[in-house]
C-alpha cells in the first residue's frame, strides 16, 4: 500500500537526520529574515468567537475523549464549545489511522512528518495554507496535541484537576510562522497508584483525565507492591499502558486490538519507599532526584540505584511516580511528567516553573503575589513537614526554652503566612476562589494547623507534671491551643469535602496520622478551650527579636558565603563540569547550595566570645543507596580540616531522623579566641548540598531550628 511505502521511505530517510534531536525541537519557531514582514495570524475562532475543527475519518477513543475535553476548555475560554465543522481552521490528523487518500493530503501539506512518524506519542502543530495543522503519530500523540491546543489557549493542564478557571478571550489565533514539534524523552511515563480511600470506580476517569493532561501513559505495578486498581474500560479508552513486574502491555495496530509486551530493565521509580511520599517532598528535592542519574531502580536489583552502564541514558527508562494521593501532589507530579516529556522543561529551575504555573492559574499580577507564600510554605515544611509531626514520629526537638521560644517562633511564621494567604484570597474574583483554596490555601493551612496541633500538644506534655495537668494553667493553655487547631483542621477538611458538590471528598485524607486528635496529658471541656486560649503564649507580642537572644551563637545559611571556589574541573572549563549553584525551594534555608566535588565555600565572621564551641553543619540528606560516601571537610581559621561523613545507612534510625528533619547534621568541638574568624567547607564527594551551619558557644544547648538572621 502507498501508506506503508511512504512510512518505509521516511524511516529510511531518518538516517539523514541521525544528528538531529527531535526533542530539542519542542516549541520551535521559524526564524524571520530582516526583509520579512510580520507573519499573518491563523485564527481558530470565527467572527463570533467560536472554535471549530476537522479530523480524519477514523480516530481512536482517546482522541475522541481529548476532543471532548478540548470542547469544554474552549467553552471556558470563549463561551462556546469547540465543534467539528467542514472547512474548519483547525485540521487534526491521527497518522496511524489515515487512509491512503488522507495520508497523501497530509503529505502535500509539507509538514515535517519525518520527525514524528516513527516516534510514539509525538505530535506536530503548525500552520499550513491558512490552517492550523495538528498531527499525532499515534492515538496518544494526537490526544496530547489536542490538549496542547488547550494549553496554547490558556488552559493549564492542571485547571480541571484544581477547579481553576482560565482567562476568557474573544479570539484565539496562532502566528503563521510558529510551530511545535514534540517527541517524548521517556517512552513510559506514569503512576504507581497505591490503594487508598480515593481509589473508587467513580474516580478512575478523573485520574485518567489527569494522566491525559500530563501526558502520562502508564499505570505501574511492581511485585505486588503497588495495588494499581483500575477500571479496564477506562484504561482501554484512554489508551493507558499497564505495567506489571517490569513488563509493559499496550495495544497496537490499526484496529488497536493487538497486544504488545515490552520488558523494561531500568525504571526511575520516584518515592518507591513508603516513608517518602511525593506530597512530602519539596520541589527542590524532587528536582534533585529527577536530575540524578543514580536514582534508578533496576529489575534485577530493586534496591540498587546505580545499575546504569556507561552507554545508558534516561531515554532508555520508564519514569514512574509512586503516588498515595495525587490531589496533594499537584506541582510535584506535573514537574515530573513535564521533565519526563522534555529534558529542558525545568531548565530555569523549579521556582520559575511554579511561578509560571501560578501565573497561568491566577494571572501574572496575582501569581507574583502568591509565589512568596509558596516559597515560605516550602521552607517551613522543609523544616518539619506536617506528615512527620504526629505519632508515630514522636516528639520533635523544638525547644520552647531556647532563642526566646523557638517553638512559638516557628508557629508565628505560620501565623504570618496564614494572614497573608487570607489577604490575597479576599482580593480574588469569585471564580478563582475554589482553585486558590485547593492549590494554595489548603496546603498552607493544613501544614499550619497540624504544626500548631502537634507542637502545642507536645508543649503541654512537656510542661505538665504527672497527675497535675488539671492544676497547671500553662499546660492547659497550650493544650487548649492544640485542641482549637484540631477543631479548625476538621472544619478545613469539611469545607474541602463540600467544594463542587463533594467532588473531592474521597481525596481528603481525614484518617491520616496528621489528622489524628492531639495527645494531651489530660482532658479539657470544649467550653473551656476559648477561655484557656486567652492565657496562652501571645506570639504577636511575647516573642523577642531573634538578634536579642542569639548573642553567643553564629548561624549562617549556606548561600551567605563570603567567597566561593569552583572545583578544579570547573576552573579548567571541562565540558560538563558542574558549578556551585543555589537550589531554590530546598532545605531549611529555602536556598541550599549544590557543592560539586572539589569546590568550597568560605565564610568570614566576627564574634566577641571566646572559649569552647560546637560547630554543626547541616546538609540535605542523601537518599541514594548506591552512594557510599558524602563527605565534606571543614576548616576553621584555615586550620587542620575536620572530615565529616554525611551519608547515613539506608533505613537506619539516623536516616529516618534525617528524613523527618530534612537535614543531616554533623558536629565537632573547637576552642576559639574572640575576634575575626573564617570557616571553609569543601566537598570531598559528589551529591553534597549544604544548607546551613552554626557555631554555638553553649555546647550543651538543645534546639531544632538554626537561628539564622535571614
Amino acid at each position: 500500500m502507498k501508506y506503508k511505502k511512504i512510512i518505509l521511505g521516511v524511516a529510511l530517510a531518518l538516517a539523514c537526520f541521525s544528528s538531529l534531536n527531535a526533542n530539542a525541537l519542542t516549541e520551535t519557531k521559524v526564524k524571520k529574515t530582516e526583509t520579512q514582514t510580520a507573519a499573518p495570524n491563523v485564527y481558530w475562532t470565527d467572527g463570533y468567537g467560536r472554535v471549530s475543527y476537522t479530523t480524519n475519518s477514523i480516530i481512536s477513543p482517546v482522541v475522541k475523549i481529548a476532543l471532548k475535553e478540548f470542547a469544554g476548555d474552549m467553552k471556558a475560554v470563549t463561551g462556546f464549545d469547540a465543534k467539528e465543522k467542514s472547512g474548519a481552521p483547525i485540521q487534526i490528523y491521527q497518522l496511524d489511522q489515515l487512509t491512503n487518500k488522507e495520508f497523501s493530503a497530509v503529505e502535500k501539506l509539507g509538514t515535517p512528518l519525518h520527525l514524528i512518524i516513527t516516534a510514539k506519542d509525538a505530535f506536530y502543530i503548525g500552520t499550513r495554507k491558512g490552517k492550523l495543522i495538528v498531527i499525532g503519530s499515534n492515538a496518544r500523540g494526537t490526544a496530547y496535541a489536542i490538549m496542547k491546543l488547550s494549553e496554547l489557549a490558556g488552559v493549564s493542564p492542571l485547571a480541571a484537576w484544581n477547579d481553576l478557571q482560565p482567562a476568557q478571550r474573544k479570539s484565539l489565533y496562532t502566528p503563521a510562522d510558529q510551530q511545535w514539534i514534540e517527541v517524548p524523552r521517556i517512552e513510559f511515563r506514569g503512576l504507581a497508584l497505591n490503594n487508598s480511600q480515593w481509589m473508587k470506580p467513580q474516580n478512575y476517569s478523573r485520574i485518567a483525565r489527569l494522566m491525559l493532561r500530563l501526558r502520562a501513559n502508564t499505570l505501574w505495578q511492581v511485585d505486588g507492591k503497588h495495588e494499581a486498581a483500575y477500571n479496564k474500560a477506562v484504561v482501554d479508552s484512554f489508551d493507558i499502558c499497564v505495567a506489571e513486574n517490569y513488563k509493559v502491555t499496550e495495544f497496537v495496530g490499526k484496529k488497536h486490538k493487538k497486544k504488545h509486551r515490552q520488558t523494561i530493565e531500568n525504571v526511575k521509580l520516584v518515592c518507591s519507599d513508603a516513608q517518602m511520599e511525593m506530597s512530602n517532598l519539596s520541589p527542590g528535592l524532587l528536582l534533585e532526584m529527577l536530575n540524578s542519574k543514580d536514582y534508578l531502580e533496576s529489575k534485577n536489583a530493586q534496591r540498587g540505584k546505580s545499575h546504569r552502564s556507561e552507554a545508558h541514558n534516561d531515554e532508555d527508562c520508564a519514569w514512574i511516580a509512586n503516588i498515595t494521593n495525587p490531589k496533594q501532589s499537584t506541582f510535584q507530579l506535573a514537574m515530573m511528567m513535564n521533565l519526563a516529556w522534555n529534558k529542558n522543561a525545568l531548565k530555569a529551575g523549579c521556582k520559575t516553573y511554579i511561578q509560571n504555573s501560578l501565573n497561568a492559574f491566577f494571572g501574572t499580577i496575582t501569581g507574583k503575589k502568591i509565589m512568596p507564600l509558596m516559597e515560605e510554605y516550602y521552607r517551613l515544611t522543609s523544616i518539619r513537614h506536617s506528615a512527620y509531626m504526629a505519632m508515630p514520629y514522636g516528639d520533635t526537638e523544638f525547644h520552647s526554652g531556647e532563642f526566646g521560644n523557638e517553638l512559638e517562633r516557628f508557629l508565628y511564621r505560620y501565623d504570618l503566612l496564614k494572614a497573608k494567604t487570607e489577604s490575597i484570597e479576599r482580593m480574588l474574583p469569585q471564580n478563582q476562589k475554589d482553585g486558590f483554596f485547593e492549590v494554595v490555601k489548603y496546603p498552607i493551612f493544613l501544614a499550619a494547623l497540624v504544626a500548631e496541633k502537634e507542637l502545642e500538644a507536645q508543649e503541654a506534655r512537656y510542661i505538665s507534671r504527672p497527675g497535675l495537668f488539671n492544676k497547671d494553667d500553662e499546660a492547659k493553655a497550650a493544650a487548649a491551643v492544640s485542641l482549637d487547631a484540631y477543631n479548625k483542621l476538621k472544619q478545613l477538611n469539611a469545607y474541602y469535602s463540600h467544594i463542587r458538590n463533594g467532588k473531592w471528598k474521597d481525596f481528603i485524607l481525614t484518617n491520616g496520622a496528621e489528622m489524628q486528635a492531639p495527645q494531651i496529658p489530660g482532658t479539657l471541656p470544649a467550653a473551656d478551650i476559648k477561655r484557656l486560649k486567652a492565657d496562652a503564649f501571645d506570639r504577636s507580642n511575647d516573642l523577642k527579636p531573634l538578634s536579642a537572644v542569639t548573642g553567643d551563637i553564629i548561624a549562617k545559611n549556606a548561600y551567605e558565603w563570603s567567597e566561593a571556589t569552583e572545583s578544579p574541573l570547573a576552573q579548567a572549563a571541562v565540558k560538563g563540569a558542574e558549578k556551585i549553584t543555589v537550589r531554590p525551594l530546598l532545605g531549611h534555608s529555602g536556598k541550599a547550595v549544590k557543592l560539586p566535588k572539589g569546590a568550597s565555600l568560605s565564610y568570614d565572621f566576627y564574634c566577641d566570645k571566646s572559649g569552647d564551641a560546637r560547630f554543626t553543619i547541616a546538609v540535605i540528606p542523601c537518599f541514594l543507596n548506591a552512594v557510599k560516601d558524602m563527605r565534606v571537610s571543614v576548616s576553621i581559621d584555615r586550620g587542620e580540616p575536620v572530615i565529616c561523613q554525611l551519608k547515613e545507612v539506608y533505613n537506619s534510625k539516623d536516616w529516618q531522623f534525617d528524613l523527618w528533619r530534612g537535614q543531616t547534621l554533623k558536629s565537632f568541638y573547637v576552642t576559639l579566641p574572640g575576634g575575626s574568624h573564617n570557616v571553609t567547607i569543601k566537598a570531598l564527594d559528589d551529591n553534597v548540598m549544604i544548607d546551613q551551619w552554626v557555631l554555638d558557644y553553649d555546647v550543651d544547648r538543645e534546639y531544632y531550628v538554626f537561628p539564622v538572621a535571614k
